[in-house]
């Protein structure tokens, strides 16, 4: 169970359970080492939700409670929240007087001093212990001033007010034996009708001094050989597998089965586990559900001292004025100027990537080196007869060839060479094979010459933006850690020009303020 749009302020005095509750609601700022921490925490708790804890009363010095105060109104106007659902107000019968119940109760009802309602409509008094007393009640009765002559509706300002009777499981002391609650005051409670069920007449059967049960013939069964458990030697009835799990001193199941029954039980006895919280929300939730539809309104206003120069509203002001006062800047440190950026001290230089090759333009072809000799006559004497008989009719050539190979004019060329160079060697040119350029050429990418990184990479040194150091120089500047501006520039800020503190801490002159309201 989640609660939605609730602002939930809790007040008390310190070990009453105010962090432990904030633990329950989900806020993150609760340190368990220090419950009541010195200043006003608000703690977001989701669902557009605030649990704003306070410190712990440890006295009620008025100075001190007017602080309180001032904490809890600048804490509620630092958050933009202008109105509070519910006050819990965390009290515990043995560390309480009436006298304290009355300061504590005052000092609620202070906070809402322009509020018109009625502040007790909206609270629940959270009582940490095993039973409800009616102090806190009858002190907020007695000092109240919503109340009004004689009108019996009117005489009891706190009939609206809620009561949350709790304490927590995990704080009661253990019983060594079992390591469960003991059964005693700061226990778990007594087996009767706010509790846990009693062994009585009424719902079991007696305990002999033996420790046996009694056997009789209208409300237990006898030792006998029909079936009846049998006792042994102590006296202990015998459980079987299918019986009721026993009950031990403190009269509770030991039977894991009944773990959500044991929780029922404790819950009805105001007693609830820290790892079950909905079920503590779910008791607060049904207190609260009222309190949403007519919250506790809070207006600021600004309003300027006439003696100083704070304006602020009343009740945020610090006592005491600061008389006169002067700018000022808040920490100062030692720094550079600027962000810090990645730069290329050296510039981007052409290159190639690739290494360079030879390599042949043209395409390969075969040739014949040789000098070829064309067709001739036959001067063989064989054929120089036959020319002569013949008249001349018959002239016999010789075929052509290359003189290389001796092969025939029409033959296929007897050396491979390349078309561009007529030459077989790797190249007759150079080329980069990253890019097919000649030599020449400058490159066909970018790199910066300090780290050979190509243009994409964002830097290979570190500086400030604008004074350009490195960032292992020494600082060159002092500026103001909160509005970033050199120390020597206009204060960002105002203080007292007599004791340097800021105007949001008490004056340094005992003259009080004096507002001029409208």
């Amino acid at each position: 169970m989640t609660i939605e749009n609730q602002c939930i302020l809790a007040i008390g005095r310190k070990g009453t359970g105010k962090s432990s509750t904030g633990k329950v609601f989900g806020a993150p700022n609760i340190i368990p080492e220090q419950p009541d921490a010195s200043k006003v925490t608000v703690n977001d708790i989701k669902n557009g939700s605030f649990y704003i804890e306070t410190p712990g009363f440890d006295n009620y010095d008025e100075d001190k409670l007017n602080e309180i105060k001032r904490q809890i109104l600048h804490a509620l106007f630092d958050k933009g929240i202008d109105k509070i659902t519910t006050i819990l107000w965390f009290v515990d019968p043995k560390d309480g007087t009436q006298t304290s119940w009355e300061h504590e109760a005052k000092f609620i009802e202070s906070l809402t001093d322009q509020y018109d309602g009625n502040v007790w409509e909206n609270t629940i008094i959270v009582t940490k212990g095993d039973k409800i007393e009616n102090g806190p009640r009858e002190a907020a009765k007695t000092i109240s001033r919503f109340k009004e002559g004689n009108n019996e509706a009117l005489k009891d300002p706190l009939t609206k007010t809620g009561d949350f009777l709790i304490r927590f499981f995990e704080s009661l002391p253990t019983n060594s034996d079992e390591g469960l609650p003991a059964n005693n005051d700061e226990g778990l409670p007594a087996n009767n009708d706010e509790g846990l069920p009693t062994n009585s007449d009424e719902c079991s059967p007696t305990n002999s001094d033996e420790g046996s049960p009694t056997n009789n013939d209208e409300d237990s069964p006898t030792n006998n050989d029909e079936g009846s458990p049998t006792n042994d030697d102590e006296g202990s009835p015998t459980n079987d597998d299918e019986s009721l799990p026993t009950n031990n001193d403190e009269g509770l199941s030991t039977n894991n089965n009944e773990e959500g029954v044991l929780s029922d039980q404790l819950n009805e006895a105001h007693i609830f586990k820290e790892s079950e919280p909905e079920k503590i929300i779910a008791e607060y939730v049904s207190l609260m559900k009222e309190h949403a539809s007519s919250p506790i309104k809070f207006y600021f206003s600004q309003v300027k001292c006439k003696r100083c120069p704070e304006m602020t509203d009343p009740r945020l002001a610090v006592p005491g004025c600061h008389s006169e006062t002067e700018d000022c800047h808040g920490e100062i440190e030692n720094t550079h100027q600027g962000e810090i950026i990645n730069q290329h001290p050296n510039g981007l230089q052409d290159y190639h990537p690739g290494s360079l090759k030879v390599y042949h333009p043209g395409s390969p072809t075969n040739i014949h080196p040789g000098k070829s000799h064309d067709n001739e006559l036959d001067s063989s004497f064989g054929a120089s007869i036959v020319r002569i008989l013949s008249l001349g009719i018959v002239s016999k050539k010789t075929s052509g060839f290359w003189e290389c190979c001796q092969k025939q004019l029409d033959s296929e060329g007897c050396k491979k060479v390349y078309t561009c160079c007529e030459k077989n060697n790797d190249g007759c040119q150079q080329k980069y094979d990253c890019c097919e350029c000649s030599p020449d050429n400058n490159g066909c990418e970018k790199k910066f010459g300090c780290c050979d990184e190509s243009y994409t990479n964002k830097g290979c040194q570190s500086i400030y933006e604008i004074c350009k150091h490195k960032v292992d120089e020494d600082t060159c500047i002092m500026v103001c850690k909160e509005c970033e501006q050199p120390a020597n520039t206009k204060g960002c800020k105002e203080r007292c020009k007599q004791c340097k503190k800021a105007l949001t801490e008490k004056g340094c002159s005992s003259i009080p303020h004096e507002f001029i309201c409208n």
